[in-house]
């Protein structure tokens, strides 16, 4: 059998070889899609702020607070705890210092109670036995 570069039927075969080579690589594709996690991109357009919360942290001093860019108002405090900086959204900062409040119980109470009583009566001792002496004077 001689070759025809027109038979038909190898033109035919060619092309279903092509197809099915093509329908291969669509489905090895396919596979491939399939096993691969899907991607999940989320945006935040804009701040989700509440009005009432603050944007806080610590600062070292009044110049790292003002390169902080605010998008709610917020405050900041020096590692000592003894400098406190407000800053809003428009960039104004107002400077505060902080002094710790130590909360008294009912025991601490009573004692400050006491020793107020005791100085009270000692200044009372002390004034009675200046006038005793006043008038052992006289």
């Amino acid at each position: 059998m001689a070759f025809n570069p027109y038979n038909q039927n190898l033109y035919l075969q060619d092309l279903q070889n092509m197809r099915d080579r093509i329908d291969r690589t669509m489905q090895n594709y396919q596979n491939q899609t399939q096993q691969q996690a899907p991607i999940t991109q989320n945006f935040q357009i804009a701040p989700q702020t509440n009005p009432s919360e603050l944007q806080s942290g610590y600062a070292n001093n009044i110049d790292e607070v003002r390169n902080i860019f605010m998008t709610k108002n917020g405050m900041f405090v020096n590692k000592d705890l003894t400098i406190l900086w407000f800053k809003n959204t428009e960039g104004n900062i107002r400077t505060f210092t902080l002094a710790e409040v130590i909360e008294k119980d009912a025991k601490d109470v009573k004692i400050e109670e006491l020793e107020k009583q005791i100085e009270e009566m000692k200044s009372l001792i002390q004034t009675e036995a200046k006038k005793k002496a006043k008038k052992e004077v006289e």
